[in-house]
């Protein structure tokens, strides 16, 4: 049993200060879904790792 396993599913004791009901979970997650902290970055990966297969295409036939 991890650390926090007693109290990772207990509902949050305090009613909302707005008086609306709070989201599940698994609403919350599709919110962040397409969210991409490090935009770009799996286009620099794909172009650097062409580069790579060139360079080594070229090592290869000398």
């Amino acid at each position: 049993m991890g650390n926090y396993d007693d109290i990772i599913n207990v509902d949050y004791p305090f009613p909302s200060k707005s008086g609306k009901k709070r989201m599940p979970m698994d609403e919350r997650a599709k919110i962040f879904l397409p969210f991409s902290a490090l935009r770009g970055y799996d286009e620099a990966i794909e172009h650097k790792q062409a580069e790579y297969e060139s360079h080594n295409k070229d090592d290869d036939s000398e």
